[in-house]
């Protein structure tokens, strides 16, 4: 007979720890198991033997859950292919541990295949796939392993996991666009500075001695121009180490929560930026909820697992106000509006759901219009920034070109008049 210690979540959301006295790790798991008890820990304790079944050692201290390792965190491409993987042959009816089995052994991923591998083991040994997936790779997030939880209890883990493709795929698609509409204008901006340092640090100076040569000056721009990057020249090891003291500085800073929090708000007050970001999290949210409500979760909980999953602070901060006026009784489009982050149009929809009863279906339309709105957005903002810079940019060339031109015109007219 071994002894295990066990830590494990009740039906009713408590934490139960405890020790068990058993043939085998397989039979503590089914044991625990058939109390309803999902398994977060089971450790043997070497060399212990204990009398009786479970019973409560507070005189001990409990070992924390096994945390993922970080080496086997999955990209985002990855994660959405384990996933539409596991579903497919869990969908054509492949038993679990042989799913995860063949992903291990098939995957052309190393990494796909080691976590597959790590959570093969751990099934195997009776353990619950949401508890699998959470300690084998940090991708699995607690949205995630509740949805996977919530498929085990209900018998339709294949469908939630087709779902959950679908919602990693539109989230993976947000992000895509949002990386695409800020590549060219920092190509701009990069291209910009680097033609305005060339002109500072090489083709000013190269005026200046032929000027001088010649007994001409140069234009006022061109003077102050010349002498800012004397300066820069001069004093390089100074700036370098201001500039290094205040990335210090900043990164302090922003180790405190109210810094963070304080940021997270002012940057949906940014103009163009902070619409898009309050866009973007409109459809995260809604995306998110969709998918919960879809899997049978309660309201109350998909608003705390959507509420996890948020990462900007002040949003955050909303969203339990609103599960705690919901938990309350309130109707969700009212805590909605008192939030003063969401749409209006995306307020009336989910009245219109929560007055029919289809609150997950009126919620998934809402995100397919509000994901177009998105990327009108995105081309809209893009059509506004791409010719400001452009512009700018034109303008910063031009009155250099100007500048070296009339330079040149003068110094002419000195050899001339000689």
């Amino acid at each position: 007979m071994a002894s295990f210690r066990y830590k494990a979540l009740q039906k009713d959301g408590t934490i139960a720890e405890g020790s068990l006295e058993v043939g085998s790790r397989g039979e503590a798991t089914r044991r625990l198991n058939e109390q309803g008890m999902q398994i977060l820990s089971l450790t043997e304790e070497k060399g212990k033997k204990k009398a009786g079944a479970a019973k409560v050692d507070p005189s001990k201290p409990v070992r924390k859950p096994t945390t993922a390792p970080p080496e086997n965190r999955l990209s985002s491409k990855q994660l959405v292919q384990f996933t539409e993987e596991l579903s497919d042959l869990l969908s054509a009816g492949v038993q679990l541990d042989t799913a995860l089995n063949s992903i291990a052994k098939r995957s052309e991923s190393s990494i796909i295949s080691k976590v597959a591998s790590s959570c093969y083991d751990k099934v195997r040994d009776g353990v619950p796939l949401a508890t699998a997936l959470r300690v084998s790779s940090p991708s699995f997030n607690e949205l995630y392993c509740n949805l996977v939880s919530a498929g085990e209890v209900s018998g339709a883990l294949g469908d939630i996991l087709k779902r959950q493709v679908r919602y990693l795929t539109t989230l993976a698609d947000l992000k895509g666009k949002l990386a695409t509409a800020l590549i060219y204008p920092s190509f701009l901006i990069v291209s910009g500075v680097a033609v305005s340092a060339m002109f500072v640090f090489f083709l000013i100076p190269k005026l200046r001695r032929l000027v001088e040569s010649t007994g001409g000056t140069l234009p006022p721009i061109a003077k102050l121009m010349l002498a800012t990057g004397d300066f820069m020249k001069a004093n390089w090891i100074a700036l370098l180490v201001l500039f290094l003291l205040a990335i210090i500085v900043l990164v302090v800073l922003f180790q405190r929560e109210t810094v963070k929090r304080w940021w997270d708000e002012k940057k949906l007050k940014v103009p163009l930026l902070g619409k898009l970001l309050l866009t973007r999290f409109n459809v995260q949210f809604v995306e998110t909820l969709s998918n919960l409500l879809t899997n049978g979760l309660p309201l109350v909980r998909a608003l705390e697992l959507v509420e996890s999953t948020t990462p900007n602070r002040y949003i955050r901060e909303q969203i339990v106000t609103m599960r705690a006026r919901v938990s309350e009784g309130a109707h969700l489009n009212r805590s909605m509006e008192k939030a003063g982050t969401f749409e209006s149009g995306l307020i009336d929809m989910v009245r219109i759901g929560e007055d029919t009863g289809q609150l997950a279906t009126s919620m998934a339309k809402a995100g397919e219009r509000l994901d177009r709105e998105f990327g009108r957005s995105i081309e809209r903002i893009g059509s506004i920034i791409q010719p400001a810079i452009i512009l700018v940019m034109a303008l910063v060339v031009g009155v250099m070109a100007y500048m070296m031109i009339s330079v040149i015109y003068e110094t002419i007219s000195v050899l001339r008049n000689r």
